[in-house]
């Protein structure tokens, strides 16, 4: 069954015994405490994840504290449970905490034991804990195993009620809430990051609540001229209260520990920001953030990504704690000490690039913690607009990560001549693709607006509308961000733009020798590492269609369930637009005898049609990013991200083809009188060890 969850499911674990040991004790008490404050904050993404996973992680942690995994596992056996039955319970429970809750981290569907719910609670009697009625853990299973096991169509994927299910809002909140809502937070200029809206509607009036996540706890009825006459709006500071009064005590022992001043006291202005729910106070902690140079222990905080939202301007709570790894960000030094000379190079005028480029720290970090429902690759962050464009950002690259996740590269769709050159310079490809993606794209490009005073930040003589001709007649106006303006699909463009930035780079000269790569190849050709970054990345947009959802109803278009795939498949469309002779997606017969597929990519026409078709697309992106011209922006997307119809064969044996994502299983933290030590987790179920 498609909601079944993996068994087992993968796990990689992340190695950083050689960067921690290199600390000093000082670091490594930094380290502690940034660790601890990320864990309570990261409890909040249970919270935001569905109704029911902070429940299921409690009794997760509970259950376990009682008895631990290789004891319940032996007495489970000796009461004749088989052992795929317990391998069915312990890989439920694992998927949960290493996706931070009942929903996939990528791809937002939900997923259920392989097992049935009697039977699950015969297993968990095998644990006397369980039926005592002093632990409450019987009560606790009973309130949350309906909703757990519930596969009703609301309840199997994220997204904005009725049809779905989300905690950014409430179930009666639609688009157009949503919508309403976003005008008057950009009437009084800040953003929704740590919000969450609620309505609570009778037959006569309408009242739509506000949350800000806050220690503090308080509420404030406003005005604002859009509501209807018979709607009232109050902001609700305290929303996660006890966990962010945990969380400010959290940030001040962490300011304690600070290893310089700016750290001192960008924790402070966390901590000021967790009490208040102040968006600015998060913002100065940024803009020290990012003033922070090279500094040997990394970290950062707060409500960060919005891929989760339907509306795409809430964030979910995370934070990494990771320790540099030198000699890997050597090469990505390298390739910030070129970026200037290497943004030259993007298919857009200077006009459309920022007045300066604020050179940023881009390291390889390995982590030690990343409390989220998925652990990426690579970051650029902050995501603040204003300070993005006036202080900068940093660049990551989460070493550790991308090691762990190339150690058994996927090849397949691959034709037999290209697996072994793909099997070979996977890593160094998708090394390449992420320093680009994040230092070049998501560091590129320019915002065009208008602020408080009236005064635009670009040339109106100089700057020429790109693709209409003429001047530049769009702009981003006081308290709109991009985020605000794309909204939905804000994620998938801008990842989409940034992988498109990736590609179009990589081949060449000056990047790769960046990267201590091979630049050698015949006239017209590119080195390997080249191709098969393309390939890859055509490759991902195949393997993407796995997480896109048909419409149900005839005329309606279908829905894309995570951004990053919608951003690879629209490349994928762009390519075969270019020429269906480059691209071939071969509908195949597999070894096993099963329907396969078979890419095939014309790497003689890479430079003379890939190249330049991406380059165009990648031009109109940026078109519609800067100006701010959403309508014709995400029309735009759309035409692209839409699955052709000839596609829907395609991903039917995608689907069947699948390959789990691995979940990564993170080292612990112990501190004794004299130091800190690192605690790594090499059982059966780690994960289940890692948490607890």
């Amino acid at each position: 069954m498609d909601f079944y969850v993996i068994v087992p499911p993968p796990v990689h674990c992340l190695d950083v015994t050689e960067a921690f040991r290199s600390l000093s004790k000082g670091e490594k008490d930094y380290v502690f405490s940034c660790t601890q404050a990320s864990w309570v904050g990261g409890l909040i993404g249970l919270i935001q994840t569905s109704p029911e996973s902070a429940g299921i992680f409690l009794f997760i942690y509970r259950f376990f504290k009682s008895q631990d995994v290789h004891s319940f596992t032996e007495e489970a056996k000796k009461k004749n449970f088989s052992e795929e039955e317990i391998n069915y319970l312990l890989s439920y429970f694992a998927s949960v905490l290493g996706n931070f809750g009942n929903y996939l981290s990528f791809g937002d569907t939900k997923f259920v034991p392989p097992i049935s719910l009697s039977r699950v609670t015969e297993l968990l009697s095998v644990n006397s804990a369980f039926s005592n009625p002093e632990t409450g853990l019987k009560a606790l299973w009973e309130e949350v195993a309906p909703a757990l096991y519930s596969l009703s169509s609301r309840r199997l994927r994220l997204g904005f009620g009725p049809t779905e299910i989300t905690t950014y809002y409430s179930a009666n909140c639609t688009r157009s809430d949503a919508e309403l809502i976003q005008k008057y937070l950009e009437s009084i200029k800040t953003e929704a990051y740590n919000t969450r809206l609620f309505k609570n509607a009778d037959s006569k009036t309408k009242v739509y609540s506000l949350r800000f996540a806050s220690a503090e706890k308080s509420i404030q009825p406003v005005s604002f001229d859009a509501l209807p006459s018979d709607t009232s709006l109050q902001l609700e500071y305290g929303d996660y209260s006890e966990l962010m009064k945990l969380l400010v005590d959290c940030c001040k022992d962490s300011k304690a520990h600070s290893l310089n001043q700016i750290e001192s006291d960008m924790w402070h202005q966390y901590a000021q920001s967790f009490t208040t729910g102040s968006v600015t106070s998060h913002k100065d902690a940024s803009r020290l953030w990012v003033k922070d140079k090279n500094p040997v222990v990394e970290n950062y905080i707060g409500f960060i990504e919005s891929y989760r939202d339907p509306f795409g301007v809430r964030a979910e709570f995370e934070s990494f704690v990771a320790v540099v790894n030198r000699s890997m960000s050597t090469k990505f030094q390298r390739l910030v000490d070129n970026a200037e000379r290497l943004l030259t190079n993007l298919p857009w005028p200077s006009t459309y690039e920022k007045d300066k480029f604020l050179q940023p720290d881009f390291t390889s970090l390995d982590v030690v913690t990343f409390a989220t429902s998925g652990i990426p690759v690579g970051i650029n962050i902050p995501n603040y607009d204003d300070v993005r464009q006036v202080d900068g950002f940093k660049n990551v690259s989460l070493g550790n990560v991308l090691s762990a996740r190339f150690k058994d590269p996927k090849s397949e769709f691959l034709r037999n001549e290209d697996k072994q050159m793909y099997v070979e310079h996977a890593e160094s490809s998708f090394e390449l693709q992420v320093g680009l993606h994040e230092l070049l794209g998501h560091g590129s490009g320019k915002l065009f607006q208008r602020d408080c005073d009236g005064k635009l930040n670009f040339d109106t003589k100089t700057t020429e509308d790109i693709i209409n001709g003429g001047p530049v007649k769009s702009w981003y106006e006081p308290g709109e961000t991009y985020d605000s303006k794309f909204s939905s699909l804000s994620s998938a463009i801008e990842e989409c733009r940034a992988e498109c930035v990736g590609i179009y780079l990589s081949d060449l000269p000056l990047v790769l020798e960046q990267f201590g790569l091979n630049t050698d190849c015949a006239q017209g050709d590119v080195p390997d590492v080249v191709y098969i970054n393309w390939l890859s990345m055509i490759r991902s947009g195949v393997t993407s269609m796995e997480f896109y959802t048909p419409a149900e109803n005839a005329g309606d278009i279908g829905s894309w369930r995570q951004a990053h795939c919608c951003a690879r498949y629209a490349i994928l469309r762009v390519l075969i637009e270019a020429d269906d002779s480059m691209v071939r997606i071969d509908e195949v017969v597999g070894e096993d005898g099963a329907p396969d597929l078979c890419i095939f990519f014309d790497r003689k026409k890479l430079l003379t049609v890939a190249r330049p078709a991406i380059g165009e697309f990648l031009r109109k992106l940026q078109y519609y990013k800067s100006t701010a011209n959403a309508k014709d922006g995400c029309a735009f997307f759309q035409h692209y991200s839409q699955l052709l119809p000839q596609h829907t064969k395609l991903r039917k044996i995608v689907l069947d083809r699948k390959k789990p994502r691995p979940i990564f299983v993170q080292p612990g933290l112990r501190q004794t009188t004299n130091d800190v030590e690192l605690i790594t987790y090499p059982s059966t179920y780690p994960v289940l060890s890692s948490h607890l």
